[in-house]
């Protein structure tokens, strides 16, 4: 600090320097309540798939199903499959990356709930704490007859890092097992190496990263090939779902 310059000249040149390193607007966030009332047929589905009673609570009995996912996954994507899942008989987990150490070069910092919670976000606004069930290093394809990968951009570009995800989803795939994702969710897919040759869909924007992960894309609400169950938006749910219904009980 220049010991010339009077302190407050120097917390002003700060908050001017502060002022063009950051870019102060509003939040741009997905809400639940404008996607679940807009007149859309697909958000018709999605409202009757988050708020009607279950139809059957014992339809999914004795079903074991893995959500992986990390800090930045969309709200309503977990949350909605979460409580639909098992609502209607489901045992569910929410799987995830231990948060590890990182290097002190790298100047990131987590708060201790880390440890235990996924932070969940509305596109880019910060939501609510969602605990963790189990640590994607102690899961296994054994273990589960579903796996669903959610979206929000932070959350599967965290995921795809991680070795143990990877394994889980390849052997996931690989057993036959139902294997979803939503929205951002399928960059998992993409750096798992299983689609390949498959039809799948995603979000409009990472469609093409689908195209050179050598799949076939269709902009459709929900794509499956085989036991690869893939859709695109959050509105998408509940036809995700269906399809992995139809997986699991046929």
């Amino acid at each position: 600090m220049n010991k010339h310059v009077p302190p407050n000249t120097v917390q002003a040149l700060s908050t001017s320097r502060l002022q063009q390193l950051t870019t102060p607007s509003p939040v741009p966030s997905i809400s639940t309540e404008l996607l679940a009332t807009a007149d859309g047929e697909l958000n018709r589905e999605l409202r009757a798939y988050l708020f009607d009673p279950p139809s059957n609570p014992n339809l999914l009995k004795g079903k074991r199903i893995a959500i992986c996912c990390s800090n930045g996954v969309e709200e309503v994507e977990i949350i909605g499959a979460l409580r639909w899942l098992t609502e209607h008989g489901a045992t569910v987990h929410v799987v995830s990356p231990r948060i590890g150490e990182f290097h002190p070069t790298l100047g990131l910092r987590f708060p201790p709930q880390c440890a235990t919670h996924v932070l969940a976000i509305r596109l880019m606004e910060n939501a609510g704490w969602i605990k963790i069930d189990k640590y994607t290093d102690e899961v296994k394809a054994a273990d589960y007859d579903g796996l669903i990968l959610p979206g929000g951009c932070w959350n599967p570009d965290a995921l795809r890092m991680d070795k143990p995800v990877l394994k889980f989803v390849q052997d996931m795939h690989a057993a036959g097992k139902a294997t979803c994702a939503i929205c951002h969710g399928q960059w998992v897919m993409v750096s798992a190496g299983i689609l390949k040759g498959k039809k799948a869909t995603a979000v409009w924007n990472i469609q093409i990263d689908l195209q050179n992960a050598g799949a076939t894309v269709a902009d459709e609400p929900c794509v499956v090939d085989g036991n690869l169950i893939t859709a695109r938006f959050p509105y998408d749910l509940p036809r995700m779902t269906q399809a992995l219904v139809k997986h699991l009980v046929g």
